[in-house]
């Protein structure tokens, strides 16, 4: 009796832990479908999910396509129709008073309330570009990343995977705390909470309802945006991978000093392979981030300016309002960030290879300097030379360090451009219309 028993005990114990196995497999099953429903997102690992889970709650996991079930096509449809919505009747708002009528543009540039309206108006644009964009991005087209990330992931070690989760999972969190409190502060100062400066005009027809609308539409605004600056970067972290080991493939650390020709042709054409997979993945990166590179440098200049002459223009400022100001250039800065210091980044790599390519072009030659090899040699360091790794901007501007002292001078000239034109108003309306106000 006893050993039946032990052995009825061993099987349910075996039993549950079937069951048990296979309600964890069908979990996961689950929730990489709805992650990555048909591999659609799968561009790297599970290091990626922070990510994933962040665009799942704000709808833009590319659930809006016909794949996906029914509820997640619906509420990824409510989301952007409310985006859409939102910015529209933001910018309808923009220079409006309390009372329905429009403010002409001295008022306009005098009331500091009217900017904060036109910075909100120009985050939900952004918002809704970058929404676009996570609709948009599919893992067919994105194949050449693809291929790039399965081989780096066979090189990278344990300990860097469990790294970049926890700096994704930290990104993925930052990015909605500060999204949440930017909602939060806009809805706080509109019921007269906190806020003043920063706060935009209280309309007559607002009711609570539109207030939580906006808030929302803040929210999710600024949380695709932050997603999307974290996708680039991480898609410009398996480009950056690629090159660092195409450069340890030109010039290993170790290697023979004269090599045979056939072993030095058999280099030169798999490192020709791999500069090809390296330079299509950048021409995939260059396609679909290349106008929101644009635009974000275009929306920080003018949400830099604006507030900095809020601040200036303000008489005084209380503690509140230093917050949120404070948070509005965090935001700002992250996403800036996230932008631009990845793309610096692989136009460096494309310097060192370059550099690299030339020190090749002298270590790899037979002693009697075989000519098949010259030539072909020679072809690979033209084709590094002349197809540099530099991401554009709709080709208006290249991303390297010199752009950001173009952005500052940019955003100082502007800035100088508002200061003088207030004092002028102050001077030519003897203070009635430049004496900063604000409006309820």
């Amino acid at each position: 009796m006893p050993s039946t028993s032990h052995s009825a005990v061993r099987h349910h114990s075996g039993l549950q832990q079937i069951v048990k196995g296979t309600m964890l497999t069908a979990k996961k099953t689950m929730i990489a479908k709805i992650l990555s429903s048909r591999n659609k997102w799968a561009i790297c690992d599970r290091t990626l999910y922070p990510i994933y889970y962040l665009l799942l709650i704000l709808g833009l996991n590319q659930s809006i396509r016909p794949n996906n079930s029914l509820l997640f096509r619906i509420y990824s449809w409510l989301v952007f129709c409310l985006l859409l919505f939102t910015t529209i009747r933001k910018f309808n708002q923009i220079g409006v008073r309390p009372n329905g009528t429009r403010e002409t543009m001295q008022e306009f540039f005098a009331n500091p309330r009217s900017l904060i309206t036109l910075c909100n108006a120009l985050i939900m644009m952004s918002g809704l570009l970058a929404s676009l964009q996570l609709y948009t991005l599919g893992a067919k087209r994105l194949k050449p990343l693809k291929i790039l990330c399965q081989f780096s992931l066979n090189v990278r070690s344990k300990e860097a995977e469990r790294r970049q989760f926890i700096i994704n999972t930290f990104l993925a969190v930052l990015s909605g705390v500060l999204a949440l409190t930017m909602a939060a502060t806009y809805a706080l100062s509109k019921w007269g909470y906190i806020l003043y400066i920063v706060g935009t005009p209280n309309l007559d027809t607002e009711t609570i309802f539109c207030v939580l609308l906006d808030s929302y539409a803040l929210f999710v605004s600024r949380a695709a945006i932050s997603a999307l600056a974290i996708l680039f970067y991480q898609h410009c972290s398996v480009i950056r991978r690629s090159i660092k080991h195409l450069i340890n493939e030109m010039v290993p650390a170790e290697q023979d000093e004269c090599p045979l020709p056939d072993a030095s042709l058999q280099k030169i054409h798999d490192c020709q392979i791999s500069y090809q997979r390296i330079f299509n993945g950048k021409a995939v990166i260059e396609e679909y981030y290349s106008f929101v590179l644009f635009y974000s440098y275009g929306v920080c200049i003018p949400i830099f300016c604006f507030l900095m002459f809020v601040v200036m223009s303000s008489q005084s400022i209380c503690w509140s309002e230093v917050v949120s100001i404070v948070i509005w250039i965090i935001n700002a800065i992250l996403v800036l960030l996230l932008f631009s210091l990845p793309a610096f980044m692989i136009h460096e790599d494309g310097d060192r290879l370059v550099a690299s390519s030339f020190r090749m072009y002298h270590e790899t030659f037979h002693e009697e300097r075989d000519l098949t090899v010259l030539s072909q040699m020679t072809f690979f360091t033209f084709q590094i030379h002349s197809t540099k790794l530099t991401l554009s901007a709709c080709n208006y501007f290249y991303m390297d360090r010199s752009i950001l002292l173009s952005l500052f001078s940019a955003i100082l000239t502007y800035f100088l451009i508002l200061w003088e034109f207030d004092i002028k108003n102050k001077t030519i309306g003897g203070g009635d219309i430049g004496n900063h106000t604000l409006l309820p």
